[in-house]
């Protein structure tokens, strides 16, 4: 029995549980924000405090041992050690925080945003390339649509296939009318 016990379980088997809050820390410290149910957010928000502080520890092997044993991934530890722990390292908590989001629209669950507190700024550098990549993506699809509209234009001319060689292009009769039903159920669809 549950008696007292006050430990929410996210109604998963505890394999299950601890997998979905590492996978939830992980998401936070790989995209820096997520969206998820509150519930979610309450139960992960521990387990990522406990890593961002292990990674201000930046010279201890055995903390970066501990955070592997989390993640179980190098290259996400690394991060964690070089890019997320410096940045809290004049903080003494409060890395995350919890805003309202809205509510989803299939069961009503409230979402929310978990994200770290602070974020690392991008360099001017990465800057100026994302915008440069923007404006390059355009490009190719403006590039792209003229394309389209030229093929389009060079094939209007081509003759459509003849009908009459299949069965399935036989004339159909033409429908009978439903009688006085004729006005709630029209026969033809009106044109748009």
């Amino acid at each position: 029995m549950r008696h007292k016990r006050n430990t929410q379980n996210l109604s998963r088997f505890s394999s299950y549980f601890k997998a979905t809050v590492r996978s939830l820390a992980r998401a936070v410290l790989i995209n820096n924000r997520i969206i998820t149910t509150k519930v979610r957010a309450k139960v992960a928000r521990p387990l990522v405090e406990k890593l961002v502080s292990l990674g201000k520890d930046i010279d201890s092997l055995a903390a970066r041992r501990r955070a592997y044993s989390i993640l179980s991934d190098h290259q996400l530890v690394h991060k964690l050690f070089s890019d997320i722990g410096p940045l809290f390292a004049q903080k003494n908590g409060g890395y995350t925080r919890i805003i309202p989001y809205k509510r989803r629209r299939g069961d009503n669950a409230e979402l929310v945003v978990l994200e770290l507190s602070l974020q690392k700024a991008l360099p001017k550098e990465k800057l100026e390339k994302h915008a440069a990549k923007k404006t390059q993506d355009k490009e190719i699809k403006a590039m792209a649509a003229e394309s389209t509209r030229e093929h389009k234009a060079q094939h209007k001319d081509v003759a459509p296939p003849e009908k009459g060689k299949h069965k399935k292009d036989k004339e159909k009769p033409a429908k009978r009318s439903l009688g006085g039903l004729g006005k709630m159920f029209k026969s033809e669809r009106d044109s748009l």
